[in-house]
């Protein structure tokens, strides 16, 4: 495309971005966006239509500027454009929080601006360069600048790519690009193309905005209705609402605690054509670290069976084991303690079942295998251990800090952090040449190591009886009997991972983890004192409806966290 088509689009992007000056800081977004009507929170209290009203004395808090992160932008342009390109991919790599769409970590610095905008052009020029994909926004052919189709089209483009109507201000700033453009060159369809680029540029698109009337009252307030479904649909799909959201913001009647429940069930039970739900793979990929293991390296001179398939294989079955707990319903309880796997050959060999007969994994229950619920899985025993050996300080850390919330504090100042791999002279011996409980008992004799490692050391020592990759094992490399008991910190006793399962899954810190969790993904920031009134009703709520996935997140989603937010005072 042209240098002055460049120009002109750089122009106005840059003039809705001073626009929307929020975007890339902390004040608040433009008061000319249109805030819509109406609310609702979890409490039996009901308004006008069935909306139900904030509960008195719960602090929704609030979320900040969202930028769409490179998941989400990919999604988006894809369900908006109707593009196969995925141009976040040669965007800056997301550094998050506990997850990638935490708010206050997505910023913008100019080289990633610069990077958008970029994108903005491509995607432009790949519409263009398609009728299909062109046809999709000309639902009709200008014939004079600012003529009702030209109105048209920036409005009904304009509300799919902003996620909410335009308000006039927007519009004639839409239409003065696509006039300019078709004043000088003549050309509708590169006008219509200069004013899409623009768009996809701007801060209302690369952005998730919530308006607060007031922004520097403490007073809680519905979010609009277009708000809430994006809320919604960015939580279930990593992607813009779409028609069928779209039309119930644009009736109201998501904001109704019935609609708002089907519609989450809807996201839940709709995988877009794909293996996994788009839920699934963004949030348990992410808290139970099964993307690790995209980057976890093993010693090939150790492990010689441990290969990219096998790991692909082991990170399927996690999604997999997950997306029944949600699709199925199943109680959380079961999460130590479920009796099943989802495998293929590959996965099966390396368990020690009995072949499914499939390059494709398949649901199977083997009572035989000695693996049971979570802790049983191959992902996250290879990606909580060393590359050469097992390590179970480091699957301890790991179930403590990320099932059970509870994370150790950092180690004294004279005592070395833990490391991701084994000393330089254990790198080549057989996986369990040594004793490792052996090894961690000298360690717990150093007085300055020993607190730490009574708490974190007795969950790991129960799970040796698999080994660094996530095979069952009875004896160490040396011939050594492995003794999988221990003693949790209160004193509680066990043998073994289906003694300690139970244990944990009875804990209540594993329900009240998983809760903040998912309260924490579903908004997309971090858990703050004053959600303790959202969270113990979440919690007493979810308890009286059944403990499940599916469930817990209808409860967050009902919530006056999610539904509700207020400013912030200066």
């Amino acid at each position: 495309m042209s240098s002055h088509w460049n120009h002109r689009a750089r122009t106005w992007c840059l003039a809705l971005l001073s626009l929307t000056a929020s975007a890339c800081g902390s004040a608040e977004p433009p008061a000319s966006q249109a805030e819509g009507s109406g609310g609702s929170g979890s409490g039996g209290t009901t308004g006008s239509g069935g909306t139900p009203l904030p509960t008195q004395g719960i602090d929704p808090g609030r979320v900040g500027i969202h930028r769409l992160n490179n998941t989400e932008y990919n999604n988006t342009v894809r369900d908006l454009l109707g593009v196969a390109s995925t141009p976040a991919e040669n965007f800056l790599a997301e550094e998050g929080l506990n997850f990638d769409n935490t708010a206050t970590a997505l910023g913008m610095a100019p080289t990633q601006y610069e990077a958008y905008f970029n994108a903005a052009s491509a995607l432009a020029s790949e519409v263009l360069g398609s009728p299909a994909l062109l046809a999709r926004i000309m639902t009709c052919t200008p014939a004079a600048p600012s003529d009702a189709c030209a109105t048209q089209i920036v409005q009904n483009f304009g509300l799919r790519a902003f996620r909410r109507p335009l308000d006039a201000t927007e519009v004639a700033r839409a239409l003065a690009v696509f006039d300019a453009e078709l004043g000088r060159s003549g050309n509708v369809n590169e006008a219509v193309g200069l004013t899409v680029r623009a768009m996809l540029a701007s801060a209302a698109f690369l952005y998730r905005t919530e308006l607060d009337p007031n922004p520097a009252s403490l007073e809680p307030h519905a979010l609009s209705a277009y708000e809430l479904a994006s809320r919604l649909s960015y939580l279930g799909w990593s992607t813009m609402p779409d028609p069928t959201l779209f039309d119930l913001a644009a009736s109201g009647e998501i904001l109704q605690t019935a609609a708002l429940e089907a519609q989450l069930d809807r996201l839940l039970g709709d995988n877009r054509g794909a293996v996994l739900n788009p839920f699934v793979e963004s949030f348990a990929g992410q808290w139970l670290d099964i993307r690790k293991l995209v980057t976890h390296s093993v010693t090939p001179q150790v492990f010689d069976t441990y290969t990219t398939e096998l790991a692909d294989a082991m990170a399927l079955e996690s999604y997999l084991w997950f997306q029944e707990f949600v699709t199925q319903n199943r109680p959380v309880s079961d999460w130590f303690t479920a009796d099943f796997n989802y495998v293929n050959d590959t996965l099966a060999q390396h368990y020690g079942m009995t072949l499914p007969g499939s390059p494709t994994h398949q649901r199977v229950e083997d009572t035989s295998d000695q693996r049971l619920g979570f802790l049983g899985l191959g992902s996250f025993l290879t990606h909580t251990s060393f590359p050469s050996r097992t390590s179970p300080t480091l699957r301890g850390v790991w179930v403590i800090s990320e099932l059970l919330c509870s994370p150790p504090a950092p180690p004294p100042a004279m005592v070395p952090e833990l490391g991701d791999s084994a000393t330089p002279d254990e790198e080549n011996e057989p996986d369990g040449a040594e004793n490792v409980r052996e090894r961690l008992e000298r360690h717990r004799a150093e007085p300055q190591c020993a607190g730490c490692h009574a708490m974190l050391d007795p969950i790991g020592l129960g799970l040796e009886t698999f080994d660094g990759i996530g095979r069952f094992r009875t004896t160490y490399g040396n011939g050594e009997t492995i003794d999988a008991s221990g003693i949790l910190p209160d004193g509680t006793t066990f043998n073994g991972p289906n003694e300690l399962g139970p244990i944990l899954a009875a804990d209540p810190r594993f329900a009240s983890c998983m809760t903040s969790k998912l309260f924490t993904y579903a908004l997309g920031r971090e858990v703050e004192t004053y959600d303790t009134g959202s969270l113990d009703k979440i919690a007493m709520n979810w308890a009286a409806r059944g403990t499940n996935i599916r469930n817990l997140m209808k409860e967050i989603v009902v919530s006056d966290a999610f539904r509700f937010r207020r400013g912030e005072a200066p």
